[in-house]
Parts: structure tokens; sequence; C-alpha cells
């Protein structure tokens, strides 16, 4: 209202002006007059007008941009935060702390920015508003229903997608803030409840209509994690390792039934197993009895050599990948050829999706990886289910692959001098620092395992 009353104050002016100057015309008998009065009329009104509009147009609201530290952080969320959480708590360390916290919030990403949360609130809990954002965040997860997952319209192979079509890929395949998909299909399974996720899917327990079987689904956002020009290749690696892995048969490694992509959704179907992760097995206060753990890794150790030979390397052997059905006794490594998508672009190394405190010194140094390097880990995976602790720990990303890399592993029976020293000395081995010094084989790791055992059995030293 107040700008049209000034349009039509400085219009009224301008009018007064052009009939007095008719007047002054008509009297005067002169244009000079006239072009003056109304010269003069028309620039006060512009001038007006002029400050009235710079006075009245808002200036344009930039965004903060997020700082280039910021952007590493969402792409490689484990490392960085790592990074962050060892430097000192510094006005801008904590002001990264909470743009990243932030920003994994407004993404839907609600357990990443409820830890980033957490620690902000223990290093200082009257920073900004970061006990309300957390109590808001804490409270909205105990309070939300349980999602159906919803997976898009079903495609069994993968099709190339023009570029102009990736963008719309990638928030049609993208799952929602309670990680579910679209529909409750992928391919020819029917999905029925979300039973686990990882660092960059989620596990659902599906049914394979064509044969009315249990399957476990594996669910990964290829085109929300991968850029424009690393999705081709993302793809392509992801279908190339799960069709190798799908030829491991093992008794001891899961079965991959299937894989497939919808919208840039990808899939694998593959063996349901029941029973626990091996994590639920390494706090010091719930570890499982020697002679039993020790038959346990040295299946383990044989199904890794098994693979090698197929020239399969997993990338990411840790107890979480380790799940074990004390009820039957069966043993299964999971997660075969997911790791190799770590490759697929310069933002992702090879540490992105394996785990930096279960990784040899060459995987993370970002050198050629072989079978050497998962015995390693299996070595890392051994000691900590034997003492609750890893043998390698730090502040810092930096200091961790220090440690790993230079820093010579505790000895195992400083924490269990129970053991006998046979075990001691199959972890030595499995954690040399140069592969050549590893054993040479996952089944010549499993013989001295099994060894091992025996003499645990008998109260051999």
């Amino acid at each position: 209202m107040r700008k049209l009353g000034l349009i039509a104050a400085i219009v009224g002016l301008g009018t007064l002006a052009a009939g007095l100057a008719l007047q002054l015309l008509a009297h005067l008998d002169t244009w000079l007059w006239l072009w003056g009065i109304v010269l003069f009329a028309s620039g006060g009104g512009l001038l007006l007008w002029s400050r009235f509009a710079a006075a009245t147009v808002p200036a344009p609201q930039i965004p903060r941009p997020i700082g280039t530290e910021t952007a590493r952080l969402l792409d490689n969320f484990e490392q960085r935060f790592v990074e962050l959480k060892g430097r000192k708590p510094t006005a801008t360390v904590l002001g990264d702390l909470y743009t990243l916290a932030s920003q994994l919030e407004q993404r839907g990403r609600v357990t990443q920015a409820t830890a980033v949360y957490r620690h902000l609130a223990r290093v200082d809990n009257a920073y900004r508003d970061v006990a309300a954002r957390l109590r808001r965040l804490v409270d909205a997860e105990r309070t939300k229903p349980k999602a159906e997952p919803v997976p898009p319209k079903p495609a069994l192979r993968p099709v190339a997608a023009p570029a102009s079509s990736v963008t719309a890929a990638r928030t049609a395949a993208a799952p929602d803030a309670a990680g579910a998909p679209e529909t409750q299909r992928l391919g020819r399974y029917q999905l029925d409840r979300e039973i686990g996720r990882g660092a960059m899917g989620i596990v659902y327990l599906g049914r394979d209509t064509a044969i009315n079987r249990l399957v476990a689904i594996k669910a990964i956002p290829l085109a929300s994690e991968f850029s424009d020009t690393e999705l081709a290749e993302a793809r392509s690696r992801f279908f190339r390792e799960a069709e190798t892995a799908g030829r491991l048969n093992h008794p001891n490694i899961v079965t991959i039934y299937d894989v497939g992509e919808e919208r840039g959704l990808a899939y694998i179907a593959m063996e349901y197993l029941k029973g626990r992760h091996l994590s639920d097995y390494a706090k010091s206060d719930n570890l499982m009895e020697p002679r039993k753990l020790l038959g346990i890794m040295g299946r383990t150790a044989d199904a890794l050599g098994f693979a090698h030979k197929q020239q399969v390397v997993h990338r990411d052997i840790k107890p979480a990948n380790l799940m074990y059905d004390p009820s039957t006794d069966v043993l299964k490594i999971t997660d075969f050829g997911i790791a190799r998508l770590t490759g697929a672009g310069s933002t992702r190394t090879g540490i992105v999706l394996g785990t930096p405190s279960f990784m040899s010194p060459e995987q993370l140094e970002g050198r050629t990886v072989t079978g050497h390097s998962d015995l390693f880990s299996l070595g890392v995976s051994l000691f900590q289910l034997l003492t609750g602790q890893l043998p390698f720990t730090a502040d810092s990303m930096t200091g961790l692959m220090q440690q790993i890399a230079e820093v010579p592993h505790p000895r195992l029976r400083a924490f269990r001098p129970d053991l006998p020293a046979c075990v001691e000395s199959v972890v030595d081995r499995a954690l040399a620092k140069k592969p050549e010094d590893r054993f040479d084989t996952g089944a010549q790791m499993a013989a001295a395992l099994e060894d091992c055992r025996s003499r645990v059995a008998s109260g051999s030293p």
C-alpha cells in the first residue's frame, strides 16, 4: 500500500507541475518555463522512486556455502569425523562439526547427524543449540513409526541411463529419511522389513516370489552415492564384482542368488542367515571360549583362501562381516564384492567402505591389495575377539595409519596370559607389516589355527 501511495503522489506532483506549466505558457507565451518545470518535476519523481526502490527491495540472500572441509566430510563421513574428533576443540573445529551435523540432518542422515551432535555435546553441551537439536533427533527417532521398505518399479538388469536422466534417477532411487525405498518390491523380490544397515546399504528381509524363498536383499543407492561421472563405472564395477562373488561356492561364504538395479538402486539377493555377527563377541565381558573361537577363525581363513584362489579379495574382513549361528555352528562370511566399489572414483579411496582399524598397511596406503591383506584383517579380528581390544588405536586417522604401518602391535599374551604361545605366534605372523612376512595362504593360516585349537583343548603350552 505504501508503494502505491508513493506512486500516486509522484504522478500527482507531475500532473500539478504540468498544469502550472501550461498556465505559465498561456500567460508568458514561452516554452522555456514549461520545459524547465516539467524536467524538474520528472527528475524529482525519478529521484524519489529510485530511492524508494533501493530502500524497499531486499538484498538477495546468499546462502552460506559448505566449506571444502565439510564437503569432504559429507563424502567420507567416517574418516573425516575421526579426523575432526582427534583435533583440539577450537572454535573453528566446533564450527566445522556443527555445520557437518546440520548438513547431515538436512539430508536425512539422522544417525550420522546424531553421532556428531553427541560428540559436540560431550565437548561443550552449551555450544549453540546442540542440546536442543540432539534432543529433537533422539525424540523423533524414538517416536518414529516403523517404515515399510518401498523400492521402485522392477527392472531385472541395469540399463545405462542417458546423462540427462542421472539426476532424476538419483532422486527416485534414494531412500527416504527412514531408509525405505519408494515401493515394496525390488525385481521379483517382495520386501518385508529392514534387518540391518551398513556404510553404503540397507539390508531387508525379502521373499523370492518366483520360488517362495526367504532371502536377504542388500540395497545400495549407487545414484546417490556416486557423482554423474563416477556412476557408470560404479555400476559396471558393482555387477562385475557381484557376479564374481556369486561364483564362490563354499560352505562358509554367503551364497549370492541374484543382482539387479532399478533406477540407480542396485541390489543383491543373497542367502538369508540366522545367527549373530561376531562383533557381538568382541567385548571384554562377552568373549567367546578360545577353543571355539579358534575353530571359527580357522574356517574363516580356509574360506578366504578359497576365495583368493578364485582371484577374489574381500577387502573388509572384520567381526561385523562374520555371521555365526551358535545353534547350528554355521559360519558365513558376508559382503564379498561390496568393498570393491570404493575404487570407483577419486573421492572414494580404498578406505571409504572398509573399516580403517582392520585394514592392512598396504590397503591404507592405497597400494595393490592381495589376499595377504584379508589375512591381516583376520589377524586384527582374532586379536579383538580374544581380548576385547583392538591392536591399533589412535585419536586421528593420521595417527591410526601410522600405528598400523609402523608401530608393532601389543603382545597378545599381555592381555591373555592363559593362552598358549602358539596363538600369539599366529597373531604375530598375521599382523606382520610386510605382506610377504604373513601366512602365504588362507589354508596355511587355517592349519596353524587348528593346531592351536588342539593345544588349547589339551592344555599344552
